[in-house]
């Protein structure tokens, strides 16, 4: 087999992967033959200490075989860090961003965290709807006061204890006549008047 595995290979591989945002292209055995060099190092080291070799051979392997499982780990982390942050832009947008030069290994993993940080997005929208229902559940009564947003509003607790917003301006809301009356009085909000049926 011929090996692609050389420390100039790993450092010009971690270079690329360093200064560049993209995920860089390499061979699709790349970590297959990695793996088998790894191997054969820790064979090749075995039998130089079975054999009592000269202690500058068994040193100069140690070394080699260190460096390249240092390159190969700082390599496959920035991989993986490029994988999990295009997943995440992914899980924000319905306009994906086109992930490319992934190796199979790498596209399954990048598969299997986008499909989980989009399920985490829907949970969360569920939840935020959930508490816009309650919202106007509670503000659906006689005492209910329309009002339009001037400013952005944070979520806050409203008088009758229940979460409301976040808002922004130009929103309009259903509030409870206490609530809507303290963001009036600190110009957040205004009235709409509305024609009694």
């Amino acid at each position: 087999m011929s090996s692609i595995i050389t420390h100039e290979a790993l450092y010009e591989i971690l270079i690329k992967e360093k200064t560049r945002q993209d995920l860089q292209k390499i061979e699709p055995e790349f970590f297959s033959q990695l793996s088998s060099y790894l191997e054969e190092k820790e064979i090749i080291l075995k039998s130089q200490k079975e054999k009592s070799s000269f202690p500058e051979e068994i040193i100069k392997t140690e070394k080699q075989l260190r460096t390249i499982k240092q390159l190969s780990t700082e390599i496959i982390e920035r991989r993986k860090r490029k994988i999990l942050d295009l997943a995440l832009l992914n899980s924000r947008t319905d306009a994906l961003v086109k992930a490319k030069n992934l190796l199979d290994s790498e596209e399954a993993l990048y598969e299997s965290i986008l499909s989980t940080l989009k399920q985490f997005s829907i949970g969360k929208k569920k939840e935020e709807a959930k508490v816009l229902k309650n919202e106007n559940s509670e503000s659906n009564n006689s005492n209910a006061v329309l009002v339009r947003f001037i400013h952005s509003v944070p979520r806050f607790v409203g008088t009758d204890s229940n979460i409301y917003g976040p808002f922004i301006k130009e929103d309009v809301a259903n509030l409870p006549e206490k609530t809507a009356q303290i963001l009036i009085s600190k110009k957040r909000a205004e009235r709409i008047q509305h024609e009694n049926p």
